[in-house]
């Protein structure tokens, strides 16, 4: 009829994924009902946590330690644990046990630079605060400037002072004044470095008659040279026992000598590093001095100094007999040969320490020699680092029984 409204035989439009609702099919199938985009969302997630759950099911029965973890998990506990603190102020607390690491405070290394740190503060304990001594010794080098004598101070507490003024930078002409008065038994200076050779000769010439008897200078290039040999030896009746120079770059081996010949009455201990003058005058000068009767040598030490072989090799006689402690570090005409003629002069194996670091031509041969020497069993100290050619059987071999060697040394320092 006119006016009527003829339907489409298609379906009509909807909002679906599949675009239109199908029109009822008549022939009486059974048709199962969309139920919408987001139940089927619902249903695909459920389905995966259902799958995860069984997942993880499988694996905690296959490894019970080993749990499964997300991610994020890590930022969730951090999270409430923050949330925690903030509730209990009190777990912010951590005591002095927890704050360290059990590795870190088992560790050897750690535990001596902890030791050492605690030595240098003074106290030996957990204060930092420094002891009496080391905050009087600060107080007085700070205001050194207005110091004019330390009257019947002892040595331990001038080196102390010493120490400290080098440390702030005023160890000056006027500090050595004061540490070098007259009456004092022993000059050590560990920076000579602002002290002039006029200087020095003017407190030798007061020291020395007032009973000088040990000298340990450090840097000591510019104050201690000729001049102040040639005071040391026109002085008579010296009491110097002990002499120990580092950087004497201006003695020369002609007056290191006639020292040596002027003091070896009562000079017991020689100490030279890096004095490059020196050589074969003053080599004799030893073997010629210390083997008369009377005079004894005790502790030889020869570091960093440009000594040929036939020089050290002249050291060979009686003038060694005595000797407890040699040195000969970082010389390069020292080998095999040398060690073991000069350890051959030493009598009744009274050395106690042998250093001979930074000898690279030095080899296996050294550590049968030194223990030929060591008849008494007196060695207690020896030091070989940086010798490369030195073995682990060599090593072995040395703290082994022979029969035909004396026996092992006891060694508290290798």
């Amino acid at each position: 009829p006119v006016g009527s409204v003829v339907h489409s035989k298609r379906g009509s439009r909807l909002s679906t994924p599949f675009g239109s609702l199908q029109s009822p099919d008549t022939s009486g199938a059974t048709q199962e009902e969309w139920c919408g985009p987001f139940s089927v969302a619902r249903q695909m997630i459920a389905a995966r946590e259902e799958a995860r759950r069984l997942r993880e099911e499988q694996q905690a029965a296959i490894d019970p330690d080993n749990k499964a973890s997300h991610p994020l998990d890590y930022l969730h506990e951090q999270a409430l644990l923050e949330k925690k603190r903030k509730e209990n102020p009190s777990m912010n607390w951590v005591g002095d046990n927890n704050s360290k690491d059990d590795s870190a405070s088992a560790n050897y290394y750690v535990k001596r630079r902890s030791r050492v740190s605690k030595m240098r503060t003074g106290s030996g304990g957990k204060s930092c605060v420094p002891s009496l001594f080391h905050l009087c010794v600060d107080y007085i080098a700070k205001n050194f400037e207005h110091v004019e004598t330390l009257g019947a101070v002892g040595h331990p507490v001038r080196r102390a002072l010493c120490e400290r003024l080098v440390e702030l930078g005023e160890m000056n002409g006027a500090a050595f004044d004061v540490l070098a008065e007259k009456g004092v038994d022993t000059i050590e200076l560990i920076d000579c470095a602002q002290v002039s050779e006029d200087q020095f000769c003017d407190a030798l010439k007061i020291c020395l008659p007032a009973g000088l008897k040990a000298i340990f200078l450090k840097h000591c290039g510019r104050c201690f040279g000729n001049q102040a040999a040639k005071i040391l030896i026109d002085t008579k009746d010296i009491q110097l026992f002990a002499l120990s120079l580092s950087g004497a770059y201006i003695l020369k081996d002609s007056c290191a000598a006639d020292l040596i010949s002027a003091t070896a009455r009562t000079l017991s201990s020689i100490d030279l590093t890096a004095c490059p003058l020196i050589g074969a005058k003053f080599c004799q000068s030893i073997a010629d001095c210390y083997r008369i009767e009377g005079n004894c040598l005790l502790e030889l030490a020869l570091q960093n100094v440009q000594i040929s072989k036939e020089a050290l090799l002249s050291l060979e006689s009686e003038s060694l007999r005595q000797l407890r402690s040699l040195k000969l570090k970082e010389i390069d005409s020292v080998d095999d040969e040398v060690v073991s003629i000069l350890t051959k002069s030493i009598d009744g194996g009274s050395l106690e320490n042998v250093d001979l670091s930074g000898n690279p031509q030095l080899t296996d041969d050294i550590l049968s020699s030194i223990r030929r020497c060591n008849t008494d069993g007196n060695l207690r100290a020896l030091q070989l680092s940086g010798l490369t050619n030195l073995t682990a059987i060599g090593l072995e071999a040395f703290f082994t029984s022979i029969d035909s060697l004396p026996a092992p040394p006891m060694l508290r320092k290798l």
